[in-house]
């Protein structure tokens, strides 16, 4: 996470928007049911439920609107995260509680989430946490953490929608694979933190009909949109694939751990019986995050981040016995991790100088970030432009613009506005006569004002 990107401008192009959403929201434009993105785009957006951009507009509030608040509010998430699966793993009855937490931070798609304000980033703390308060409730306070961990879910479907469910499925794989509990008690548990959390779903639905009317295009467009339309990848096994290729580091290092174990110690990381069971439960419990998105074509990386904590767990269970016994060895006076503590300590102070030495500074689109602080400067605040045919679907063109500047694009070639934005390539086929190029130093764009 801790990265020269972490702090400089410029991201995917989902987090752009989500983050101007969010900021339009703190400054009193839109409300909770209706964010604002800007004056002729993304009009009555529903195609996701709206806590996200509440809780990181409230951010926004206290902090103000920076750029740097919505990053340090996506890293902020994923160290929640990491100290949720922390007290998972030990609630387990694991020992060695780093183990999780390095296997986390190795998994690409988890720094880069980090750095990219996806909405993933929230909604792992409430899938987590659902799993965490079930655990609890088995041990004690059972009727407390049942309804906690409800209340987790729901959160979750206001953030992220109906993937917030995957952790029903958790008192069912646990009871299956651990069995240490009945499968009454398991039924049971279950049908209660379904109720509870669907009951404020269905409260709001029924008692609001702007919450109907929201819900009901959200499911039209976002979740059948998705399942009947829309396709990004070839195969419904990408998405598989893409979850196994994320584990290929920490599984790289367990297989390497184990060899070591056959060859040095003669024994192997499947001997303990409990800590396997405990490894495939988490397993098969992550994979319930995974596998209902093959119903759709429409796959990406990010939307399996809530399965990682539980995978991170499910792999560091093989190995925490031996790692627990080797690290409770170590003599902490010793020369030898003296150095080990001082060289951590160097690499994650050069981590953070790195990443502060490049705060402000533009690490993606940087020309185009370039330019628009260039245009930006000849354009009236809140100014509203037209842009050519041809850049109808340059998404992050506008979200950029929205996000820094307030400045909304026009894409109905009808409305010819005062100014007028071209890529550089398009501009000799520039047919307006009534629009003159203003002389800016720019890259990419050209700016035209109308002539009066």
């Amino acid at each position: 996470m801790i990265s020269p990107f972490l702090f400089t401008r410029g991201m995917f192009m989902d987090g752009v928007i989500y983050a101007t959403f969010s900021k339009n929201y703190a400054i009193g434009e839109g409300s909770f049911l209706y964010p604002v993105f800007s004056e002729t785009f993304l009009l009555n957006f529903q195609s996701h439920p709206p806590m996200f951009f509440f809780l990181q507009g409230m951010i926004f509030k206290i902090f103000g609107t920076s750029f740097l608040v919505e990053r340090l509010f996506s890293v902020l998430c994923i160290v929640i995260t990491g100290m949720i699966t922390i007290k998972t793993y030990k609630r387990l009855d694991l020992k060695s509680g780093f183990l999780p937490l390095l296997f986390l931070v190795l998994i690409p798609l988890i720094t880069w989430s980090a750095t990219n304000n996806m909405i993933e980033n929230a909604l792992i703390i409430f899938t987590s946490l659902s799993v965490l308060f079930y655990l609890y409730s088995l041990k004690n306070k059972r009727v407390i953490f049942i309804f906690l961990a409800g209340v987790s879910i729901a959160i979750g479907f206001s953030i992220k929608g109906f993937v917030a469910f995957f952790p029903l499925s958790f008192p069912f794989v646990y009871w299956l694979v651990i069995r240490n509990t009945t499968f009454k008690r398991t039924f049971i548990d279950t049908i209660l933190i379904i109720s509870i959390s669907i009951a404020p779903i269905i409260i709001s639905l029924y008692s609001s009909p702007e919450v109907m009317d929201y819900f009901n295009h959200y499911f039209k467009t976002q979740i059948m949109g998705s399942i009947e339309n829309a396709v990004t990848v070839n195969s419904r096994f990408y998405i598989v694939w893409r979850f196994l290729r994320e584990l290929l580091i920490p599984i790289i290092m367990i297989g390497l751990f184990e060899i070591i174990l056959r060859l040095k110690w003669k024994t192997t990381m499947f001997k303990n019986k409990t800590n396997n069971k405990k490894a495939l439960m988490m397993f098969l419990f992550s994979l319930t995050a995974v596998l209902p998105v093959m119903v759709s074509m429409k796959q990406s990386g990010f939307y399996i981040l809530t399965a990682f904590p539980f995978a991170a767990i499910a792999l560091s269970a093989l190995i925490d016995e031996y790692v627990y016994e080797l690290t409770s060895k170590l003599n902490l006076k010793s020369k030898g991790f003296s150095i080990f503590k001082y060289v951590s300590i160097s690499l994650l102070v050069i981590s953070f100088s790195f990443g502060f030495l490049f705060i402000g500074k533009d690490g993606r689109d940087v020309k185009l970030l370039s330019d628009m602080d260039v245009i930006a400067k000849k354009l009236p605040q809140k100014s509203i432009i037209s842009v050519t045919n041809q850049m109808r679907e340059e998404y992050s063109l506008f979200a950029y613009y929205a996000r820094f500047h307030d400045i909304s694009m026009d894409l109905n070639p009808d409305n010819q506005r005062q100014y007028l934005l071209i890529r550089k390539e398009y501009s000799y086929c520039f047919e307006e006569m009534n629009y003159k190029k203003v002389d800016l130093e720019t890259q990419s764009f050209d700016l035209y004002e109308k002539e009066n």
